[in-house]
């Protein structure tokens, strides 16, 4: 009875000693998220404010709508968080320069030193009547004299994560892109006007 009891006492021990180091896991995992995104705060903030707060001309918004579609690629290496992605996105805008319309699709493939590799796609509109079946939700505004900022935000699991894209209009069909996401996530990338044929598809 004596060595059962301290068998016992041993197993119970232990448990205690795995749950007590689980959750210090989990709070220095919350530490890092918490500090990564308070880190990249100022960086974001400084970045943001330097657009043009008042809206696009009317003739330049004309020029800037229509459906685009072209590959971004971002790192991030903050502590716990290094890591490389590789983004498909396809931006369909419309609306008007005080409001404009934007359908954001991205089939993102993704490795950080928490994943070898992993996928995710996800759709993002502020469009009511198009909210169906996306994954979360986006903001957009236009800057003059030829910017579109985009803010989209993950529902779920993931609510109010996401990043931001600063879309700036370099004519010709072309748009130059500015990442910045979350835990330090810095992108960049380059869209193509698709044609209107193949925009329906």
């Amino acid at each position: 009875m004596k060595i059962f009891s301290v068998g016992l006492h041993w197993t119970a021990g232990g448990g205690l000693a795995n749950d007590f180091g689980m959750r210090v896991f989990a709070l220095a995992a919350l530490l890092i998220v918490t500090l990564a995104g308070c880190a990249g705060f100022s960086d974001r903030r400084a970045v943001l404010d330097e657009l043009d707060p008042a809206p696009v001309s009317d003739r330049a918004w004309e020029q800037m709508q229509g459906t685009y579609t072209g590959p971004i690629r971002a790192s991030t290496q903050r502590g716990g968080f290094e890591g490389e992605s590789a983004m498909e996105t396809r931006v369909d805008i419309s609306g008007w320069p005080d409001d404009p319309q934007v359908v954001l699709r991205m089939d993102t493939g993704f490795s950080t030193a928490w994943a070898m590799y992993g996928e995710r796609k996800g759709t993002y509109t502020n469009i009511p009547s198009k909210r169906y079946g996306t994954q979360g939700t986006l903001f957009a505004s236009t800057h003059a004299p030829n910017q579109l900022l985009i803010q989209w935000r993950r529902w779920g699991i993931s609510a109010n994560t996401g990043g931001w894209l600063i879309l700036t209009f370099r004519g010709h069909g072309t748009i130059d892109v500015e990442l910045i996401g979350h835990s330090g996530w810095r992108g960049e990338g380059e869209l193509w006007r698709v044609p209107p044929s193949d925009a329906l598809r």
